[in-house]
């Protein structure tokens, strides 16, 4: 078993060369509800990160209990803003209908539900007009979820429409096992929307969950399942 000194120390690697590389004016810790974001977060202060702001993405399809973990749970520890989608996900879906499935379609969503409002909360709370402000967004994705991340995933990545902010995938090279022992070792607090769908439910857009998953979220969010079925009720009628 890999002890828990290989994979901080591999975070350690990143996060001095993320410093290094870019020279970052502003460090934000981007925090979903799961516990990848919960392991980045952790990480990012255990190493002494100089963490200007923590962001939460509100897609506003997802499940509220999950937003209202992260309010509660970094809202008291500093700044805290909500990249907030407001009614993008509603007003779409009623316009075009669902997102479809697969990563390209996730890809999309996306676009729309986070890239964007995480750029006009970045520009509102810390940009404010000005050039030569460069910000590393701290977040906890990591290569071996996913044959697609990985293949395609990369430590850094510039947001092509914003190239000064620079994501950061802090833990990139741990399992899974090795997150859940971190997490267990520190006492992190975990979102129970996470330990019960095994994923944030921050995003439940559609496009990467089965219907059995999407069935499941219901069944534990009735509120959330019935918001989800009249919006598809209303969206049949138009």
């Amino acid at each position: 078993r890999v002890t828990m000194a290989s994979p901080l120390d591999s975070s350690r690697r990143i996060l001095a060369e993320a410093i290094d590389r870019f020279s970052p004016t502003h460090i934000v810790s981007m925090v979903s509800g799961g516990k990848d974001s919960a392991s980045s977060d952790q990480v990012a202060r255990e190493l002494g990160a100089k963490i200007d702001l923590v962001m939460h993405g509100n897609t506003r399809c997802g499940i509220p209990e999950t937003s209202q973990f992260v309010r509660e749970n970094y809202g008291r520890i500093g700044d805290f803003v909500e990249a907030d989608a407001g009614t993008a996900y509603h007003d779409y879906v009623l316009r075009k209908g669902f997102f479809g499935k697969g990563i390209g379609a996730h890809a999309f969503a996306y676009r729309v539900l986070k890239a964007q409002p995480f750029r006009k909360a970045l520009s509102k709370a810390i940009r404010h007009g000005r050039r030569g402000v460069r910000i590393l967004l701290v977040n906890g994705a990591r290569k071996d979820e996913s044959d697609n991340r990985q293949k395609n995933l990369e430590v850094f990545r510039r947001d092509p429409a914003a190239p000064n902010n620079i994501w950061v995938n802090l833990i990139h090279d741990w399992s899974q096992d090795d997150r859940d022992a971190y997490l267990d070792s520190r006492g992190t607090p975990i979102n129970p929307v996470a330990v019960q769908l095994c994923r944030s439910g921050e995003c439940m857009c559609g496009t990467m969950q089965t219907k059995g998953e999407r069935a499941e979220a219901a069944t534990l969010y009735p509120e959330w399942g019935r918001q989800l079925a009249e919006l598809e009720a209303e969206a049949i009628r138009l």
